[in-house]
């Protein structure tokens, strides 16, 4: 009984105890179901937010942004890159390269070590590392021609030392992490480079392309060096501004061309290949443009009348000083600038062309004498003042006008009283220009002023040059000095430039044409002249022009150009000189004129600034060894007989190998007369017979060698066995021993050059 009661009351416990556990369960249950069913709400309606962002981000995308998205992805696999276009080449008149774009590279090495390879391409190991080489090629092989290398640089740049490329390469190559990419020098000339890298060892160590691309790149070259370079033109870059000067700069739309462009589809991570036609997607073709290179331009210069003129002008400031100067030389009829030499002396004393110094169209001065000529037209145009009036031209100095300051002085130490204009002119006198002023203007100097700017281009030129530019003027005539000034040149500012045009158009018969740096513009198989172009058809009559030409033909002849004075060809021009105000030792020398003097064909100007020398010593010599050059070099003018060296001018050499002689004159197109004794090596001139004779060089004695070239001297006493020291340039002046002493072999010989 009892135990069936523990059974009963077991199974009551375990119904209640099941119904109360089932009971939780179910609670749990239905929990779990609502807390199923609230989850599930979120998440359908965090599925329903977030894919609703996600359609609303795609259609924002694909419609509103999608075109950016489009170009994005465009740039990323196609770009579009610029051709530079090939600056156009800048040719002299005579045929010869003055600018070209040329390729030059950026020296750099690669020093860095490399792991060792075997022959299967492999890093060879040690000890679980890599063997590191020395070098990309073996030290044996690349430090052997390392001093050639350095000898090459220094003969490019001479401004650096064989050491210091030596030591620089040696330096870094003893640092224990040495460089991957050293550069040596920038812009090596692209054939030198091209030998380095054909040494043994050096082509693996040379690098050609960095991390801002190829080493390569291309400059503008002037072949002929700093011949003419400032008129040729210079790069420049300053704040703001970048370009050239000169014809470069003037013509810089001809010569640039216009950029190619092409677009490129990336191949792979820093590669990218041209894309032909139009299978481009979404490229417009119009934007894709073929590069089309610069147009050439033909030069007014002449190489050789340039080389002449630079020549003769720095000898001229190297012999007398001069801090600025200029030489040019113009064709009369055209206008054609030939030679422009203008040469700056820097603060180590060196002559060169610099950047912005076109001496000849940027300075400006006060010419002295050679704006006389200029007065004289402005009165004969007047038509009031004759020709054969007397004036005074005392030397010394005069202050009988009224309200001067200070003495009207000459200077030149003629004693004649009088003499007519055309002595006045070839005096130089500055009293015998103020008498004629004073009589028939000092009542009426407003015209005479006038006159002179009416004749005279004053304000800018504006030459086919990029070049900085000034106005000039006449000043204002307060007072009388200042219009006495005005007579003689020291009232007036001018460009060379300006003074050369005026005497141009005086040689032209009194027809002003504008001074021209361009001749012709090469596109493609044609070219394109640049006509000359006409300032003023008349600024005097041609009756004025000439008598003008006659009167400047005198200064040469009898006046203070008696020392350039040549009777073969002529030359009609004038000497000008004038001084500083604050120190007058400081003097502005010149000449300007033409030649030949009968049928002017060039007009030359050349100006020396801030020298202590006259225009008769320091410019006239110039303007003659010019003149002297172009009419040997003018096929045109081969009509003009030179027959004699101190009668007419004919160039002649005194002693020298007949070869050579006979070469200079076929070069000058001058028929070489000799005899029948001239069948030997060496010829000798005899003055009085005008022709060239046989020399026969003694034996056991000096020869004589004054009178020859260096270059004879050195060949026929060194044939002999002596030795040879000289000093100076041109040709034999005098010798130690004196000619015919007797001599032993391997005696010295000193000789003196001169011109």
């Amino acid at each position: 009984m009892v135990i069936g009661y523990r059974k009963a009351a077991a199974g009551h416990i375990n119904i209640s105890t099941y119904q109360h556990i089932n009971g939780k369960q179910l609670e749990k249950k239905q929990h779990n179901k609502a807390l199923f069913s609230k989850m599930l709400g979120v998440y359908l309606v965090l599925v329903a937010v977030v894919g609703g962002g996600m359609l609303w981000a795609t259609l924002r995308t694909q419609v509103a942004q999608g075109e950016m998205w489009r170009e994005k992805a465009h740039s990323r696999e196609y770009i579009k890159r610029s051709e530079p276009a090939r600056r156009g080449t800048i040719f002299s008149s005579d045929g010869k390269v003055l600018a070209t774009t040329v390729p030059v590279c950026d020296l750099c090495l690669d020093l860095g070590r490399w792991p060792k390879k075997d022959s299967r391409g492999e890093v060879v190991k040690k000890e679980g590392k890599p063997v590191m080489e020395s070098c990309i090629p073996n030290d044996s092989l690349w430090l052997a021609d390392l001093p050639t290398v350095c000898r090459m640089l220094h003969e490019q740049f001479p401004s650096k030392s064989e050491d210091y490329y030596y030591n620089r390469i040696m330096n870094e190559r003893a640092k224990k992490e040495p460089s991957r990419c050293l550069v040596v020098e920038h812009k090596v000339p692209y054939s030198l480079w091209a030998r380095m890298r054909g040494l043994p060892g050096w082509s693996k160590c040379i690098v050609t392309k960095t991390s801002e691309g190829s080493v390569q790149s291309y400059v503008r070259a002037h072949i002929y060096g700093n011949l003419g370079e400032n008129t040729i033109g210079l790069h420049y870059k300053v704040p703001k501004d970048e370009g050239y000067t000169g014809l470069e700069g003037y013509y810089d739309s001809v010569l640039r061309g216009q950029d190619g462009q092409y677009v490129c589809r990336r191949l792979t991570r820093g590669i990218w290949l041209p894309v032909e036609g139009n299978s481009v997607p979404d490229e417009d073709s119009t934007l894709v443009q073929r590069r089309v290179d610069g147009k050439s331009i033909v030069a007014t210069l002449d190489t050789r009348y340039q080389d002449i003129a630079e020549s003769a002008l720095r000898n001229s400031m190297n012999q007398y000083g001069g801090q600025r100067g200029c030489a040019i030389l113009m064709e009369v009829e055209t206008g054609y600038v030939l030679a422009c030499s203008n040469l700056t002396r820097d603060t180590s004393g060196r002559l060169s062309e610099m950047l912005w110094s076109n001496v000849a169209c940027s300075d400006i001065y006060e010419p002295g004498s050679t704006f006389k000529t200029v007065a004289m037209t402005a009165m004969f145009n007047d038509r009031k003042t004759p020709i054969d009036t007397a004036k005074r031209v005392r030397a010394g100095g005069v202050k009988r006008y009224s309200a001067t300051s200070g003495e009207i002085n000459d200077g030149h130490g003629y004693a004649t009283d009088t003499a007519n204009l055309t002595g006045v002119l070839a005096r130089s006198s500055n009293i015998g220009m103020c008498e004629l002023a004073w009589e028939y203007y000092r009542d009426r100097r407003e015209d005479l002023k006038k006159g002179i700017e009416e004749i005279f281009p004053f304000g800018q030129m504006r030459p086919d040059l990029k070049v900085k530019e000034y106005n000039t003027h006449v000043v204002t005539l307060h007072s009388d000095r200042d219009f006495l000034n005005l007579s003689y040149g020291y009232s007036a500012t001018v460009s060379p430039l300006q003074l050369i045009t005026f005497y141009n158009a005086l040689a032209n018969g009194g027809k002003m044409v504008k001074p021209l740096f361009c001749r012709e513009i090469i596109e493609g198989e044609r070219s394109r002249s640049v006509k000359p172009v006409v300032l003023k058809d008349h600024v005097c009559s041609s009756e004025t022009a000439k008598q003008m030409r006659e009167m400047l033909v005198r200064v040469v002849e009898k006046g203070t150009g008696s020392n350039i004075y040549n009777p073969v060809y002529g030359i009609g021009g004038k000497t000008g000189t004038t001084q500083g105000i604050h120190d007058k030792s400081i003097k502005n020398s010149s000449f300007v004129g033409f030649f030949p003097a009968d049928k002017p064909r060039y007009t030359c100007l050349v100006l020396v600034e801030r020298t202590s020398i006259a225009g008769r010593q320091a410019a006239a010599p110039v303007f003659k060894k010019i003149a002297d050059c172009v009419v040997a070099l003018d096929k045109e003018l081969g009509s003009i007989r030179m027959e004699d060296s101190t009668r007419t001018g004919r160039p002649v050499v005194t002693k020298g190998d007949q070869q050579h002689v006979r070469r200079i004159y076929k070069l000058l197109g001058i028929p070489f007369m000799a005899d029948s004794t001239a069948c030997g090596e060496w010829v000798r001139y005899d003055i009085n017979r005008n022709r060239y004779t046989g020399y026969e060089q003694p034996t056991g004695v000096v020869p004589d060698c004054q009178g020859m070239t260096i270059r004879d001297a050195l060949s026929l006493l060194r044939g002999m066995g002596l030795e040879v020291r000289y000093k100076g340039q041109g040709k034999v002046v005098s010798q130690t021993p004196k000619a015919r002493t007797p001599y032993k072999k391997g005696a010295t010989v000193y000789l003196e050059l001169g011109n």
